[in-house]
């Protein structure tokens, strides 16, 4: 049996997620027809900035929504850039959930922006390594992957020296000394 299935985006879900890249755009003052890696870049520094504890207004973003708008607007520049396409992907080994992930077009990589956002912003301890998967995929750095394998490329991005959110409750030195 497959790992995985995948179905096309209802045209709700797409409306949605065409409607929360542009709430995007606008949250960072980025037009949609920009350079993707540049909006990519806004993102990622947008993400650190959340994670530092430098977060906007709740009348400006609901943090409940942001991983919703931010993913939105990340994965139309992976279809942009490359060519790849958003889904609806079926996770078979664990309980048949559904994500909606942008795939290479020979499904070798998936990026779930939606789900590593909620992680990222969640948690100042993880390295949003946004702009470093862009650049890894943009220079052709991947690799060969088996087509269908559906890897999840933020699982295998990773600095080498993280790049770790300090802010008054966690400063840069207790995360030396622990």
């Amino acid at each position: 049996m497959a790992t995985h299935s995948e179905a096309i985006l209802s045209e709700e879900i797409s409306a949605n997620m065409v409607g929360c890249a542009r709430d995007a755009a606008a949250l960072l003052d980025v037009s949609l027809e920009a350079d993707p890696r540049a909006i990519v870049e806004r993102i990622d520094a947008f993400v650190f900035d959340w994670q530092c504890g430098k977060r906007p207004p709740r009348e400006v973003i609901d943090p409940e929504d942001a991983p919703f708008v931010l993913g939105s607007l990340w994965g139309e520049q992976l279809v942009r850039r490359f060519g790849w396409e958003w889904r609806m992907v079926t996770f078979h080994d664990h309980d048949d959930t559904v994500a909606p992930g942008v795939l290479s077009p020979d499904r070798a990589l998936a990026v779930y922006p939606i789900h590593f956002l909620i992680g990222c912003l969640a948690d100042s301890s993880v390295d949003a390594t946004i702009l470093l998967s862009f650049n890894i995929l943009a220079a052709g750095e991947i690799g060969v992957l088996p087509r269908g394998g559906y890897c999840n490329l933020m699982d295998g991005v990773q600095r080498i020296v993280p790049r770790i959110a300090t802010t008054p409750k966690n400063p840069w030195w207790r995360r030396i000394i622990g």
